[in-house]
């Protein structure tokens, strides 16, 4: 055998004499691993009670770790309960978050009985807050009705005004108010009600107020005013009274307040403007017997500027001066007139007051 052939036989030798000692090493070492593994019933108790603080504590073990993982994780019934208590004063407002935001609804709503100074009984209170009901199911107004014993520094007119201001959900109504800070009954009436509580109407409301304020019935003062304005929107026809603006001195005719544009109007200013461009168009081509993109009128040849100096001088000056005695805002104007005029508010309204 020659010395590579012995070298190559030694070589394999030692190859396979290492994979020899590797196939033992491997086969010695499994049955130990198949042991921590696979270890019979008496060797797992002891090897669990080692790991039961470490990973999966059987039995009594899971007990140990169950209460202690209550307090972190799962948090069960009673974290629940505190959980759910933080959330509701969080995101739902339930029950008594939705009656807080209805309350404050309440107060920007129409407000058709409010006894602020406490003259009303309860009985009072029923018969009026029912007037109402019934007079705003005839009109489709808000009608109000308010007592009150501090005015804020305004007068009866102006205060009546501010709270139909704040309380209505409507352009169209009309309150009744009695104010014991400035002794005064006042009645005020806004957007369609001012053609039917003109200024005869409103002396009407404020003599039957007047009547029982005198003897301090003041749930009959309310009752009676109601009762008027009831009879004024019966028996007024609002197409025959006109409004006059005591700040600006502009009259209103319920027809040009009620004046709108018809389609047929629309049609008939569509086709005039249609019609006057075409004439204009039209002469204006063939006066100067224009063609569209050939034509261009020379303007240095023909063009010409011709300046003037021209002065004014004043001569004379003659001034009339004429007085124009004002119309008193309180004379009787006719039956038809409602005097109006605008409020803080920026809302114009008719009626008035009557100190007692």
């Amino acid at each position: 055998m020659s010395l590579q052939n012995r070298m190559l036989w030694q070589t394999r030798g030692r190859g396979a004499l290492i994979a020899i000692l590797l196939l033992a090493a491997c086969m010695c070492f499994f049955p130990l691993r198949m042991e921590a593994a696979n270890a019979p019933l008496a060797g797992q108790a002891g090897l669990l009670s080692e790991e039961e603080g470490e990973s999966n504590a059987p039995l009594a073990g899971q007990a140990g770790l169950l209460s202690e993982e209550e307090g972190e994780s799962n948090a069960p019934l009673a974290g629940q309960a505190e959980l759910l208590s933080e959330e509701e004063g969080e995101s739902n407002a339930p029950l008594a978050g939705q009656a807080e935001l209805l309350s404050e609804e309440e107060g920007k709503s129409n407000a058709p009985l409010t006894d602020q100074a406490g003259l009303l009984s309860e009985e009072e209170k029923e018969e009026i807050s029912r007037q109402i009901e019934e007079l705003e199911k005839a009109t489709g107004w808000d009608i109000m009705a308010v007592t009150t014993d501090d005015a804020e520094g305004m007068d009866g007119e102006a205060y009546a005004e501010a709270w139909f201001d704040e309380h209505t959900q409507k352009d169209d109504g009309v309150i009744c108010a009695i104010d014991m800070d400035n002794r005064e009954i006042t009645v005020r009436a806004f957007g369609e009600a001012m053609f039917y509580i003109n200024d005869d109407r409103t002396e009407r409301i404020l003599d039957a107020g007047y009547d029982r304020i005198a003897h301090e019935q003041y749930g009959g003062t309310l009752k009676a005013m109601l009762a008027e304005t009831a009879l004024a929107y019966e028996e007024e026809n609002p197409k025959n009274n006109y409004l006059y603006d005591e700040d600006t001195r502009k009259v209103t005719s319920y027809g040009k307040a009620h004046r709108g544009i018809s389609w047929m109007e629309v049609l008939i200013a569509a086709l005039a403007a249609v019609l006057a461009g075409g004439i204009t168009a039209g002469a204006i081509i063939g006066k100067y017997r224009l063609k569209f993109g050939g034509y261009k009128y020379p303007i240095e040849k023909n063009g010409s500027a011709e300046l003037k100096l021209q002065k004014d001088q004043l001569v004379n000056q003659f001034v009339t001066h004429r007085h124009i005695p004002r119309e008193d805002s309180g004379s009787s104007g006719g039956s038809n007139r409602s005097t109006i005029h605008t409020g803080a508010g920026g809302r114009s309204s008719s009626g008035g007051s009557r100190k007692f």
